[in-house]
């Protein structure tokens, strides 16, 4: 808890080294939070360290060190460095401890392989490796320091001090520590290093003056209220061990996981609970998280509660950061490198989340992009200063050292003072969270085997990298051609870091009719290239994606076995991994991270699937999709798929007993109007699609009826020029089928209000219809009250209609990030299309086709609810007025079954009364509600819903 005596600024006039700002905290601001972490036995729900208790940490290792490393000297400090897998407030101790010993020291990361480490650790000088004591660690530094040996090279390995090591030497007859000097600006105190994707990772050498000019770029801000979520940052990164600095010369707290000697993985869950926890006011993370979070509306809530959510390193998709910024969450970019440090003002600007402001301490250089007829795009150079001081440079701008960051930006179109990340000069990939991938060296790599002609790696947006390759010979078999080159591939994966390496199933072949573009001198027009096979690519995703789901009950498939699962997740962990791990290792002591466990679990996946198990998809999809994360064991992950897919195997059998027939029966009536889903010789329920079109949403009810189901589908022979169009079609095509009644008539979303027209046209045949059944949704839902709901609208003003379709094409893009991945992917691209910025033929045909069923078909409904109206003017309350009088008409008994966190779960409390029935009882005699666990997507999958629609009018 902070405490409440008053907290006493440091003067940031770059008078304070280092080793002064702790010693100024640690006697002016004793009990004040450096760390805080979360603690489930704690009263406030998080323990915090003080800056007296975390200095004397920082002293303790320090001791621990010297006594530990021979040589270590103030006037000739050693390079020290440290390749550990431990959380981070442990991590920062070894950080500062081995500072305060006299060492310089190089965090390095633990994501690199044996060849980059060994390189940064001769480029850098490092003398003594500090390594933690589980497996993969100490393999790397095995492997790095044999590569070293034989270039003549020699580095000690010495154990880290563990967490409960430092705290257990507190007080005792350690050798006193000598003062420490003070540091001169120009002295090298820490060294950090590039991503690794390039053809090594670049050492990078920190200055007392480089830390102290990103302080000052905070200005003179007192930040000591600020508690800033720093769960998500990896202490090995300059961007973590220098918040530690930040926080010293600030009064900033920083939130972590809990002190432990082993690392926790950052998965989102964890992440958000733990800045939850720890009352944090800011968060900060890469886009990755964010486009997790989005997908559940419980999360989005809860980032509305910090004050501002930073995010930078990589670019965030559209269709989220729209999501969010409409959702009220203070979403913030941050831009910035380890060579130029934090250059944007962290402060919100009005401009959009897309958008920074640059510091004024900073020197921005922008230099116009040739050919550019939108002047708004220009190449960031960053200009060394006294106020921001360059780590590293690559060039000179008026005899100043000044670094060119690759990076072009563009320009608000109204405010001149911010700018985005528009794309990158060199090519660079940037994936969606934070991680970097250079291509070249990669496409050397496998364009040394003799079966590629060319190779064009592709990622940007995607947490992971593929390939697009241009085989030597055309290629008749895809496997066996991805077979024959993953030798190479391997090659590549093994220079490259772990966050560039590739999947077997992320390796495309090139189209013979579609042929690499190539420029005048021969070279590949990489962004041509990219361009044309833009629609493979998203297919590719889309298919690695579909092996992944947040389902958590599954199944039975009875030629599995105990035995046989643990052979195939044996098989998966020791490709993915290394062959010599134990079933009882830790697979991410061993080398894992969120990258490899998503090519296991994807792996896993395959082999289920495959010709010898033939595990069908629907229980495919129910593996969750943190498996690996929460069951990091070969014997775990095993027992835990085992018992997943053998779950409640009798009640599988009788659910999936028709499962076969149900796609198979769907696509062979897919030219059908109407699609017979069952035919029991009763009275057939009729339900019209929802708003995509398909009926593929009913698959689940066809093998749960019991009763007659029919349903409606949009085919090329539907008319849609306008609702009344096509409702009449529909109402034709049923009178064909189903020549008399008595009609039981339904429809799921955005279908309901077609069910509502057709119940009233053949009431006004003269025929009886005995049920109405409405899924989650109504004719009112356009109206369904919320924040962005103008019940002032004008609907005759085109612009304002416009808007109005805007907002609710943003709302369905929201809702459709919370269901299974395949909607995620498609939320994504008809935001992409309703903007204008691809066209149909970039998207696959059957989202192209739920697009244009949608939202041409919004403005037709509209047209159609405009018409009931009488006189201007023409707003949201004269439309409720007008769908109520025409609601009048029907006699049908209505039954509205509602998700009970579906379609209305924004409208706000005080309203709920009100709209319990959705409307319908506003104007209608007979509405009965009936309330489904689940959402607007899962309430087609209750079992509660099959049971209470599947009557012939005569029971229930």
């Amino acid at each position: 808890m902070l405490p409440t005596t008053p907290y006493t600024p440091l003067p940031l006039d770059g008078s304070l080294d280092i080793f002064q700002a702790f010693e100024f905290q640690s006697t002016k601001n004793p009990d004040h939070a450096l760390f805080r972490y979360d603690s489930e036995s704690a009263s406030e729900g998080y323990e915090e360290i003080s800056w007296s208790r975390a200095v004397k940490m920082f002293d303790t290792t320090a001791q621990i060190l010297r006594h530990r490393l021979p040589e270590t000297d103030y006037t000739r400090p050693p390079v020290v460095g440290i390749l550990a897998a431990t959380s981070s407030i442990p991590y920062a101790a070894l950080v500062f401890g081995a500072l305060r010993a006299g060492c310089i020291v190089f965090p390095l990361s633990t994501r690199n392989s044996d060849v980059a480490t060994a390189h940064l650790i001769a480029e850098s000088g490092i003398r003594y490796l500090l390594v933690s004591s589980d497996g993969h660690m100490q393999e790397i530094a095995r492997k790095a320091t044999a590569l070293l040996k034989a270039r003549s090279l020699h580095v000690d390995i010495t154990p880290i001090p563990t967490y409960e090591e430092i705290f257990t030497t507190q007080g005792a007859d350690l050798d006193a520590l000598p003062p420490a000097p003070p540091i001169d600006d120009e002295r090298i105190i820490l060294i950090a290093h590039s991503s690794g994707s390039t053809s090594f990772p670049k050492v990078i050498p920190l200055t007392q003056r480089y830390l102290q000019s990103m302080v000052q770029a905070v200005g003179g801000s007192d930040l000591s209220s600020e508690v800033r979520s720093a769960q998500a940052s990896a202490m090995f990164h300059a961007a973590g061990f220098v918040a530690i600095a930040r926080a010293a010369y600030t009064g900033m707290t920083l939130a972590f996981f809990p002190p432990t000697t082993n690392a926790e993985i950052p998965t989102p869950e964890r992440v958000l609970g733990s800045a939850l926890a720890t009352k944090c006011t800011t968060l900060g993370c890469s886009p990755v998280f964010l486009e997790h979070w989005v997908k559940s509306p419980a999360d989005v809530n809860k980032l509305r509660t910090f004050s501002c959510v930073l995010f930078g390193g990589g670019p965030l998709a559209q269709v989220v950061g729209d999501t969010l910024e409409a959702d009220d969450v203070n979403l913030l970019a941050v831009y910035g490198s380890t060579e130029t440090g934090g250059i944007s003002a962290v402060k919100k600007h009005g401009g959009g989340w897309q958008y920074f402001e640059f510091l004024p301490t900073t020197l921005p250089v922008l230099v116009p992009v040739d050919g550019d007829p939108s002047e708004s795009l220009f190449q960031l150079i960053i200009k060394d200063c006294t106020t921001n001081r360059l780590a590293v440079s690559n060039m000179e701008i008026d005899g100043f050292p000044a670094f060119d960051t690759k990076d072009i930006v563009q320009q608000h179109p109204t405010n001149p003072k911010l700018y985005r990340v528009y794309a990158r000069v060199d090519d660079q990939i940037m994936h969606s969270n934070g991680e970097k991938t250079n291509p070249g060296p990669l496409e050397e790599i496998l364009v040394q085997n003799s079966l590629i002609k060319a190779a064009i790696f592709f990622g940007r947006l995607k947490p992971h990298a593929g390939v697009l390759v241009t085989p030597s010979e055309n290629a008749v078999n895809l496997e066996l051609f991805r077979d024959a080159i993953w030798p190479t591939v391997e090659q590549a994966n093994k220079f490259a870091p772990a966050h560039s390496r590739l999947f077997k199933n992320m390796i495309i072949l090139s189209d013979p009719s579609k042929p690499f573009q190539v420029t005048a001198k021969g070279t590949l027009r990489r962004n041509a290239i990219l361009e044309d096979y833009a629609q493979e690519i998203e297919d590719a995703y889309a298919d690695f994606d579909s092996t992944s789901s947040s389902f958590s009950t599954v199944g039975f498939v009875s030629e599995i076995s105990m035995k046989a699962t643990l052979e195939i997740v044996r098989g998966h962990v020791h490709a993915n991994i290394r062959s010599d791990i134990s079933d009882e290792e830790d697979i991410f002591e061993a080398g894992g991270d969120s990258l490899l466990a998503a090519r296991i679990r994807a792996g896993i996946i395959q082999s289920l699937r495959g010709p010898a198990l033939k595990t069908p998809d629907t229980i495919m999809q129910f593996l969750p999709q943190d498996l690996v994360f929460t069951s990091p064991t070969i014997s775990s992950l095993s027992a835990c798929i085992y018992e997943l897919i053998t779950r409640d195997a009798q009640d599988h059998a009788l659910k999936n007993t028709r499962h076969e027939a149900v796609s198979v029966s769907i696509l062979d009536q897919k030219d059908h109007t109407i699609v017979r889903l069952c035919d029991s010789g009763d009275t057939p329920l009729i339900l019209v699609h929802g708003g995509s079109g398909d009926v593929y949403c009913y698959r689940y009810m066809q093998a749960r009826f019991k009763t007659g189901l029919w349903a409606i589908q949009v085919t090329k022979d539907t008319p849609r020029t306008s609702f009344i169009a096509q409702t009449d079609f529909y109402y034709q095509k049923i009178k064909e089928s189903q020549p008399r009644g008595p009609y039981r008539i339904g429809g799921y979303s955005a279908g309901t209000f077609m069910a509502c027209r057709i119940a009233i046209l053949l009431e006004e045949n003269g025929d009886e219809v005995v049920q109405l059944a409405l899924i989650d949704s109504s004719p009112f839902m356009h109206f369904f009250p919320h924040p962005e709901v103008d019940e002032f609208i004008n609907f005759n003003d085109p612009r304002s209609l416009h808007d109005y379709y805007d907002r609710s094409v943003r709302n369905y893009c929201k809702v459709a990030l919370t269901w299974e991945p395949w909607w995620h992917k498609f939320s994504e691209i008809i935001w992409e299309r309703w903007n204008d910025r691809v066209r149909d033929e970039d998207m696959p045909e059957l989202m192209a086709n739920a697009y244009h069923n949608l939202f041409d078909g919004l403005p037709r409904t509209f047209d159609f609810m405009l018409s009931l109206t009488a006189g201007d003017p023409k707003g949201y309350k004269e439309l409720i007025a007008a769908l109520v009088g025409w609601m009048k008409e029907l006699r049908a008994p209505v039954i509205l079954y509602k998700a009970s966190n579906g379609a209305a779960s924004k409208v706000p409390p005080e309203l709920r009364e009100k709209w319990k029935a959705f409307g319908m009882d506003w104007g209608c005699k007979n509405v009965r509600v009936v309330e489904v666990e689940g959402d607007h997507g899962t309430i087609l999958n209750s079992d509660k819903l099959f049971d209470a629609m599947q009557f012939n009018g005569q029971g229930k």
